[in-house]
This record gives structure tokens, C-alpha cells and sequence, in this order.
């Protein structure tokens, strides 16, 4: 070990022995804890069940000498304890969490691997080798990327890397072990373009933690030919190629080649960022330059509950390139004997009510869930407005907003028109020593009623909690108000079920330049 390293988790077992919850102004349906997470220029927070799957517990990471520092905070009678950790040397691209044998165990990309670490025994617990190479985060932070999936839908999280010809993909067994990684699917269709903005060919920009969600979008997952098993797709310039699962968990070497009646231009939204050229800014942002008109393949999801997948796309249009409005298609998958088709026509859409152009850069996001509970898959769509007022509003106006629609799925068909609309406003004030306050959205079951509750911030100290109900807007009743201290970045909230009890609980990262960091957990029901 790492002598910095074990210097500095023993130091931190004595003095993170026991972290007082200090209550905030106790208001339903919370009780808030204040964790001080000391102080650290770089910190990820994570929650999971690290070593006991019965008890709330979450995970700090940080870089510390030349590797990285785990911490495990687990909660007890009210106080949340240091309980395990372990130091992991190398240089850290980024982090994850992958559950094995019944437990969560963090996941570190370091050394052309991803070390598998055990907190219960302070050292790794397995390393898995990719051959790639990861760029690591410029700014040196330490950044969570979602690389573990059930790929082939047995229960165990796999490991699946990108590369620019394909995907590394490392089954779990059942003996908690991983076979040798494999590469699967075509060549990245982008590699020889330059996305906008940027002089460097995607090839020559090479694997980043930033373009690892790109990549790995274009995995499709379905039971495409209808044996039960869990299959992977792939889009290959003009067909698509099946990889269909082994009867002992592993996928087909050879792939399969499937033709398809649904028209799209490309795979994934990110492929937008491709189509823009050297037009300058000036012509993007008043549409100068002609109408953009594309299509994309967006995924497959069961949207109607019937065990077949649906096939998703969404299409843009419009002149101004932060101004696109989208159109998801949704085409309901029909079982055929050995295959799913789809018809060539959409069965039903759902248009944005914003701007969805921001799906590519992350200004806007789409969330499946089921809104009342009643196993049908719903729409949530969320937008910040980048077109020219939006943009004119948050430097004249002063005020940032985001857009966030609703829509349930009804005798399979989507509304034209939103159930719910909800916007959420902030103050747009770059000179705040605190910060730009961006608008923050949540969507989680806080009360274990099975309908989704919303939580939004708008201000610095309070978050409004929006039960879900029924009726044609869920969110119609008057919000309560829980007085909390907000991040300024909206990544840095998530909600998680902590304490398992069926109830999702809201974890707040406050990082800070000037002293310790702080987490904020919000126990749904109290703990």
C-alpha cells in the first residue's frame, strides 16, 4: 500500500469515527442529516450498500497522493459512522459502483483496467483488464461513469467498455469471477468527423470520460427473436446487427443482419454534433445557414408493458440549431415467430414542448417511468430553453428555466398535448460568489406509494416536494417546502433508496474550495 495512502486512512478511521447527524428544520417528509465529508479538492459521492445491504450507506472517494481514498458512511441510530475503506493506488480516470455477491462494491478505471475493490478487505478485489486507454478528466476530477450493466439480463452486473471499433464487453459469473473481455459491434461511424466546436477528428480525441455515455448508447438490449433471452443490437451504417445470447449467458461471435422498415439518419442523438460543419455561431443561433431535418434512433424499451420492446426515435427540425423541435416516434414492437418487427409508421408521438436539440449536449433529458403506478411506461421530458429567448431572457431577464413535461401512456398512445407541465425558474446571477444556481429537477417515489413524486429548486435554501397523486396532473397540489442549502450544480443531487424501505431518499454534495465538503441526506419518512 501506498504509503501516503494508508497514512491518511488511518488517519481519517480515527477521526471519522462517528459523524453527528445534525437535523434541519424538521419539515415532512424528511429528516436531514449534514455529514462533513472533509476537506478535499477532488470528492465523489456515491450511494450504495458497501457492506451491509440492510443499512443506508454511501461512498466518498477522493484523489489523495496518486491514488484515490474510499470511504464507507453507514448510518446508525441516527449518526452516520466511518465503517470501512480502502486506499487504491494509480492514476483514476473514473469511478463506478457494480454489485457483487449481494453487495456494492466501487469500481475504479485505472492502468488500462477497472479495479473491483473490497472494502471488507481493503484492497481490490478484482482487476480487469481492456485494451484501451482512457483519458483522464482534465481539471484532475474524479468523475462517476456508468459502465456496469446486466447485459445479457441474468441479474449480475457485467463491465462494457467502448472502443472505436466495437465494445469490450467482461461477463460476471456466477462464482462473482468475470471472464475475459470481448469486443462486439461495428466501428464507431463518427471517427474520421469533427464534432462542432472541436479541431480534432472524434479518432483523434480518443476515449474520454465524457464520451463514454456516446458511445455507449449505441448498445441496444431486447429479446429481439424471442427465446427469452436477453439480445444486443446494433445500428452498422445501413442495417442492423444482431448478437443474439448463448444458452450459458454469452453472446453469438457472428453477428446477424437485420433490415428495418423505420427510417432514421443516425444512431444516438450525439451524432448531431457532427452535423453542423464550421458554421459559426451567428448562423447557428439565428438560422442562417437552412433547416436541419434529422432523425435518430433513440433506443428500445417496453413502453407498453405487453414483453415486447418498442423502437424509439426522435426527430429534429428547425433553423436554429438551439432552437430544434423534436418528435419521438414510438413504433410498438410486434412479436413475429424468432423476431420483433416494427411497423414503418409511427403508432404513436410525443412532441417536446421545448427545444430538444439540447438532447445531444445535455441541456435536455428523457425519462421513462411510470408516473401513477399503473405498469405502463410513461414520458418525462426536460429542457433548458437555449433558443434565442432563452437565451436573451437569462442575460437580460436574469433568470434560467427549465421546462419539464409529463406524459402518460393511455390504450397505447401518448397525448398530444402534456398531462403536466411544470417550470422551474432560477435566478441568473454570474457574479454570485456562490455561483450560478441552475434549476433543479428530481423524480423519484419518496412516500412508497408507487407513483412518482417531483422535487424541484429554484432558490438557494429550499427544495419543493410535488407528491404525486391522481387525476390528469399528478403534481396539481400545493408543493412543501423543505428548508435545505441546494448545490449550485444540479449533478451534484440524486436520489437513491438508502435504507432499502421502498422509499427513495435525496443525497446533496456540497463541494467546497475554501473549507470541508459536506453531503446533505434528506431520509425520506426519517432515519
Amino acid at each position: 500500500m501506498n504509503m501516503h495512502l494508508g497514512k491518511a486512512l488511518s488517519t481519517l478511521l480515527a477521526t471519522f469515527g462517528s459523524i453527528a447527524a445534525v437535523a434541519g428544520e424538521e419539515v415532512c417528509p424528511f429528516q436531514l442529516h449534514e455529514i462533513d465529508t472533509g476537506i478535499a479538492e477532488h470528492q465523489t459521492i456515491v450511494p450504495g450498500s458497501f457492506t451491509d445491504p440492510q443499512s443506508a450507506e454511501i461512498a466518498v472517494l477522493e484523489r489523495v497522493g496518486g491514488g484515490v481514498l474510499v470511504r464507507i458512511l453507514q448510518l446508525k441510530a441516527g449518526e452516520w459512522r466511518f465503517v470501512a475503506g480502502a486506499a487504491a493506488e494509480g492514476q483514476v480516470a473514473f469511478v463506478d459502483v457494480l454489485q457483487l455477491d449481494g453487495r456494492d462494491h466501487p469500481v475504479l478505471y485505472r492502468d488500462g483496467g477497472l479495479a473491483i475493490i473490497d472494502v471488507h478487505q481493503a484492497r481490490d478485489r478484482a482487476f480487469v483488464p481492456f485494451p484501451l486507454h482512457v483519458r483522464a478528466p482534465e481539471g484532475g476530477g474524479l468523475p462517476r461513469v456508468d459502465v456496469t450493466v446486466d447485459l445479457n439480463g441474468d441479474g449480475l452486473d457485467d463491465l462494457v467498455m467502448p472502443d472505436a471499433d466495437g465494445f469490450w464487453m467482461a461477463m460476471q459469473k456466477a462464482d462473482g469471477t468475470f471472464g475475459t473481455p470481448v469486443r462486439l459491434g461495428p466501428r464507431e461511424p463518427h471517427l474520421m468527423e469533427k464534432a462542432y466546436g472541436d479541431e480534432r477528428t472524434y479518432r483523434e480525441v480518443g476515449i474520454t470520460v465524457q464520451n463514454i455515455p456516446w458511445y455507449l448508447g449505441r448498445i441496444h438490449r431486447l429479446d429481439y427473436d424471442r427465446d427469452g433471452r436477453q439480445d444486443l443490437l446494433f445500428w452498422n451504417e445501413d442495417h442492423f446487427e444482431l448478437h443474439s445470447q448463448n444458452t450459458d449467458g454469452s453472446f453469438g461471435a457472428t453477428p446477424r443482419e437485420l433490415a428495418t422498415n423505420v427510417e432514421f439518419d443516425f444512431d444516438g442523438t450525439y451524432a448531431l454534433a457532427f452535423q453542423f460543419g464550421d458554421r459559426g455561431v451567428p448562423s447557428l443561433l439565428l438560422g442562417l445557414g437552412g433547416r436541419f431535418d434529422y432523425t435518430v434512433l433513440h433506443g428500445f424499451h417496453d413502453l407498453n408493458g405487453d414483453g415486447v420492446a418498442d423502437l424509439v426515435t426522435v426527430s429534429f427540425s428547425g433553423r436554429r440549431v438551439f432552437s430544434l423541435r423534436g418528435t419521438f416516434g414510438i413504433h410498438f414492437g410486434r412479436p413475429e415467430p424468432g423476431a420483433t418487427t416494427f411497423a414503418a409508421t409511427p403508432d404513436t408521438v410525443v412532441a417536446t414542448p421545448g427545444p430538444a436539440g439540447g438532447l445531444a449536449w445535455g441541456y435536455a433529458t428523457q425519462r421513462y417511468l411510470d408516473i401513477d403506478g399503473d405498469g405502463a411506461t410513461d414520458f418525462a421530458l426536460a429542457a433548458v430553453d437555449t433558443g434565442l429567448g432563452g437565451m436573451t431572457r437569462a442575460m437580460v431577464g436574469k433568470s434560467i428555466t427549465i421546462d419539464l413535461a409529463l406524459y402518460r401512456l393511455r390504450d397505447n398512445a401518448y397525448p398530444s398535448e402534456p398531462d403536466a407541465v411544470r417550470r422551474v425558474r432560477t435566478r441568473f446571477a454570474p457574479f454570485d460568489k456562490r455561483g450560478v444556481l441552475f434549476p433543479l429537477v428530481l423524480i423519484g417515489d419518496i412516500d412508497g406509494d408507487g407513483r412518482s413524486d417531483l422535487l424541484t429548486g429554484n432558490r438557494w435554501d429550499r427544495l419543493s416536494v410535488h407528491i404525486g397523486g391522481e387525476g390528469p396532473d399528478p403534481f396539481a397540489g400545493e408543493p412543501q417546502h423543505v428548508t435545505v442549502d441546494l448545490p449550485s450544480n444540479e449533478l451534484n443531487s440524486m436520489m437513491a433508496d438508502l435504507d432499502h424501505d421502498g422509499r427513495e431518499d435525496v443525497v446533496l454534495f456540497h463541494p467546497s474550495e475554501t473549507a470541508a465538503n459536506r453531503v446533505v441526506v434528506l431520509m425520506a419518512g426519517g432515519a
